[in-house]
């Protein structure tokens, strides 16, 4: 009898759970590519800012300039 009452709530939980499902959006043609072309001009302009970071990071050596000046070697 228990085994019965668990796989009757088994079943119920699982087809209540079902039904109470969102429905999966499915997108037109169109709607894909226009997702598709925003998607891709995103990661552009993504991948263009990290190089464009590390150019500058490159460029600004923290240990060669001092308030904008070239420091000169140290004296032995």
């Amino acid at each position: 009898m228990k085994r019965l009452a668990l796989i009757a709530a088994v079943v119920l939980t699982t087809i209540t759970l079902q039904s109470c499902r969102q429905s999966d959006d499915v997108l037109s043609p169109e709607e894909t590519a226009t997702l598709q072309r925003v998607q891709d001009s995103s990661n552009n302009l993504s991948h263009k800012d990290n190089a464009n970071n590390l150019n500058t990071e490159q460029n600004n050596n923290p240990a060669s300039l001092v308030d904008g000046e070239i420091v000169p070697p140290p004296k032995k």
